[in-house]
């Protein structure tokens, strides 16, 4: 069962004491300026490569505007994992984890790189069940607050430890560091993921083992189907994301700076209910389970607009919530129509002779 609001998991005063890692005023400035850079939904080529180049500005602005939301609605882990009946968001989310784990063959004495790591919650997970020290890697330091935070607070910071850097740029790290890297749902924020997947090979000890679990538009998408394309922009503008590649670029991508791709599958199919079922509203027995439901939505918006309206959280908060909730019905008919994964996993080695 998911933890009661409180200072792990925002509730709604929460949200109005520490929204925004210290932006207030300026919400309703920032969040008019990111929907900008997304419209009008039929993109040029110059704006699209305009959109791109400016990718880490788009994303950090983005995740100081909702990060407190991810967290209220949906827990400490900023990723989807496969859906099992029965079994809670929690429950499914650990399980993904663990997984991952598994196939970094993480252990004791390793030291394992989580790129984009959020608020912690992949790291702690697969710090306490593999017994590896973990680092997290953020751009973002209002998540980096918040994961150390959760991190105190989980008395782990002897197997858990942190890094502000760009995954593009990991100038803070030598070569051949690291023992496994892993990304949950990042690198679908870089300009181009070869950016990314070149640093994290640069990283690696040879022999060393790359997971990463990205969203990507799958072989169903049709670029030339408007509904399609439509489909495409809401997951991009409610989720901060640039340009969504398909599962082929971003197989290339990997193949391209020298690693050995070993498996790469839609991780969504391996459970036994939609990847998207706690978004349509499974399960809402427990607290998390049903913020994250439609009812839940819906609640929520309509509070902060009360809330908003006399003051007690910043002019613009409920317009956040509104591109969420966008991107919310992006992905869940994504989903529906199978033309969007969030789980395309590529499980990767670096050569040993390289």
């Amino acid at each position: 069962m998911a933890a009661p609001p409180g200072p792990d998991v925002p509730g709604f005063t929460d949200l109005a004491k520490q929204s925004y890692g210290g932006l207030d005023g300026q919400v309703q400035e920032n969040i008019t300026r990111y929907e900008a850079r997304f419209e009008p939904k039929e993109d040029s080529e110059q704006q699209k490569k305009e959109r791109i180049e400016r990718s880490q500005e788009i994303t950090d602005s983005f995740y100081e505007l909702i990060t407190d939301f991810y967290e209220y609605g949906y827990g400490r882990s900023f990723h989807f994992a496969p859906v099992f009946d029965g079994k809670t968001l929690d429950e499914c989310l650990a399980e993904y984890e663990k997984a991952t784990a598994r196939l970094l063959k993480a252990k004791p004495g390793m030291r394992i790189l989580d790129v984009g790591c959020g608020v912690g919650g992949p790291q702690r997970q697969i710090a306490k069940y593999s017994g590896a020290h973990v680092v997290g890697m953020n751009i973002q330091a209002y998540q980096l607050k918040r994961a150390r935070q959760h991190t105190e607070k989980e008395g782990l910071q002897k197997s858990c430890s942190y890094i502000q850097s760009d995954f593009c740029h990991m100038d803070k790290i030598e070569d051949d560091t690291y023992d496994g890297v892993y990304i949950f749902e990042a690198s679908c924020h870089a300009p181009s993921p070869v950016d990314v997947y070149r640093e994290v090979y640069r990283v690696m000890k040879p022999g060393a083992y790359f997971v990463d679990s990205n969203w990507t538009m799958t072989d169903s998408y049709d670029p030339h189907n408007p509904e399609h394309k439509r489909i495409k922009h809401e997951i991009e503008i409610g989720n901060g994301i640039t340009e969504l590649r398909t599962e082929q670029e971003v197989l290339e991508a990997m193949r391209t700076v020298g690693f050995e791709v070993i498996e790469f599958k839609n991780c969504h199919r391996d459970g036994d209910l939609p990847w998207y079922t706690f978004l349509v509203g499974k399960g809402w027995c427990s607290l998390q389970n049903f913020r994250a439901s439609p009812v839940g939505r819906w609640m929520t918006h309509a509070v902060l607009s009360v809330l908003e309206s006399v003051g007690m959280v910043p002019k613009g908060t409920s317009q956040v919530h509104t591109i969420l909730m966008r991107g919310c019905l992006g992905l869940i008919a994504g989903g529906k129509t199978d033309i969007f994964t969030p789980m395309f996993r590529l499980v990767a080695r670096k050569p040993l002779e390289s």
